[in-house]
């Protein structure tokens, strides 16, 4: 997989993919996300999602970090089920990773008028920051570094780094040494 992207690095979207590393998720995963995004026009934006996700305003997803900035593009294009809504913004550190249905919510709506969003911070997630599957990362939440979000949490609160947490709401479980 890997020589047939390089064949093809003079178009623009086959070197982006290969820099990237989409072709780890298999060239089945890669072309039917590919046509989700390129000729259905479903999650349009600089990022390849998985076809069953879903993204808001993806112009506010930032990825920081430049060493392993390849595994946070690769838990977008095979991570399926998860809703990603950066009204507020969204950064993600280098070597994170989610599972499936994870949902990343960074608006509520105001509780006097629902058409309208409230303003707050955004969700920055820290590096090498694993998220298990069915969580749900809400508004103006910080997680720092080194974090194991256990399956099915829902943090609502900032995480320190070097920690483990699970449960609804998220709390602490134990340190990382």
């Amino acid at each position: 997989m890997k020589s047939f992207f390089r064949l093809f690095f003079f178009i623009p979207f086959i070197k982006r993919a290969y820099v990237r590393k989409y072709y780890a998720t298999g060239i089945g995963t890669y072309i039917v996300n590919s046509f989700f995004k390129r000729v259905l026009l479903i999650n349009r934006g600089d990022i390849l999602l998985h076809f069953t996700s879903r993204v808001n305003c993806s112009k506010k997803i930032k990825i920081d970090g430049k060493n392993k900035k390849s595994t946070v593009y690769l838990s977008f294009a095979s991570s399926g089920g998860c809703y990603y809504q950066a009204l507020n913004g969204i950064e993600i550190g280098e070597g994170t990773l989610w599972s499936y249905n994870c949902s990343f919510i960074s608006s509520n709506h105001d509780p006097k008028n629902y058409s309208v969003h409230k303003k707050s911070g955004p969700i920055v997630i820290g590096k090498n920051v694993w998220i298990g599957a069915n969580c749900v990362i809400l508004p103006n939440v910080n997680i720092g570094d080194n974090v194991i979000i256990g399956a099915g949490s829902i943090v609502n609160k900032n995480v320190e780094s070097n920690t483990i947490v699970a449960g609804v709401p998220a709390k602490f479980i134990k340190f990382i040494k």
